[in-house]
């Protein structure tokens, strides 16, 4: 936290500056600076793990390719483009998620605890394994699916 930074740093003026303005989790600057570094942070987590250069590769050696770009380093280029373009928006709400609990604390004057419960990281872990366990549902379904497709079939093989 920006305060632990603060106190890291007591004997300076900046560092009792710093502890005096992110002291409070529902402050103004400690949501702008919390907010910003998840927009940087998404930046820099989506150019490590997102290989545009390599999908480039791919697309070019499988021999598809994008109408109008040509294959190879624009291809790349123009995928590094266009999710920078996506990243975008992406990151703002997920920075607006993460500042929800002060937002709520302040403007609606609800407890801190139940904002900061039903709020922020935790929505996101709630809305992440619901995700993660609809996708598990359908895998089943789908997996059950073809199971009977398999059983049923006329030209199905008895070992």
């Amino acid at each position: 936290a920006p305060g632990l930074l603060g106190r890291t740093f007591n004997n300076t003026a900046v560092g009792q500056w710093m502890e005096v303005q992110f002291q409070d989790i529902f402050g103004l600057a400690y949501n702008i600076l919390f907010a910003l570094l998840i927009i940087i942070f998404t930046y820099f987590y989506t150019a490590i793990t997102v290989p545009t250069n390599k999908m480039a590769d791919d697309l070019k050696r499988s021999g598809g390719f994008i109408p109008g770009i040509r294959p190879g380093k624009e291809t790349g280029d123009f995928l590094d483009k266009i999710m920078s373009l996506i990243t975008l928006p992406g990151s703002v709400f997920l920075a607006l998620l993460a500042v929800l609990p002060a937002l709520v604390v302040k403007l609606m004057d609800i407890q801190a605890g139940w904002a900061l419960f039903y709020g922020g990281t935790s929505l996101l872990i709630m809305v992440g394994v619901a995700i993660d366990t609809v996708q598990q549902v359908n895998s089943y379904l789908l997996n059950r699916h073809y199971d009977g497709l398999m059983k049923s079939g006329k030209n199905r093989k008895v070992a």
